[in-house]
This record gives C-alpha cells, sequence and structure tokens, in this order.
C-alpha cells in the first residue's frame, strides 16, 4: 500500500507520496485544496497504484486525518 502524506498549512497544502517500500515518489506543494485533489486523482494511472493511506495533518487545527483510497474518485481531501 502506497502512503500519502498531507500536511494542510494557513497558505499551502504540501504531499509527500512514499510507495510500500517507502521510496519517495512525489513531493509537492499547493496553492488550495482543488489543484491538490485533481493532482491527488492523477497517481492512481501514474503509478499503478491500487491502496492508498492519505494521512492529513491539519496544522492550522492540529488534527490528523487518515483514510483509504481505493479508486480513482476516493483520491480527495476536503
Amino acid at each position: 500500500m502506497h502512503i500519502g502524506n498531507i500536511v494542510k498549512r494557513n497558505d499551502e497544502l504540501s504531499l509527500k507520496l512514499y510507495d510500500e517500500d517507502l521510496n519517495l515518489l512525489e513531493d509537492e506543494s499547493f496553492s488550495d485544496v482543488f489543484s491538490l485533489n485533481f493532482f491527488l486523482q492523477t497517481l492512481p494511472r501514474k503509478y499503478h497504484i491500487s491502496k492508498t493511506l492519505l494521512i492529513v495533518h491539519n496544522q492550522r487545527l492540529n488534527t490528523v486525518d487518515m483514510q483509504i483510497a481505493t479508486n480513482e474518485n476516493s483520491y480527495y481531501i476536503s
């Protein structure tokens, strides 16, 4: 299972995507959630991913949310 670590800050979002062996595949920053969600939905085809654990850390609210994305339509955050 791949792992996506997303950090929400006041002014940007960042994504680090790791493969099953914890090798870094992507390290990107985004200015809004819409851009991040669009990019997330391209990842299953690009890397032939079947499942990804998405970990979302909201630094402003000091919360962590986890979800498992299983298809293109489930690769999004709010």
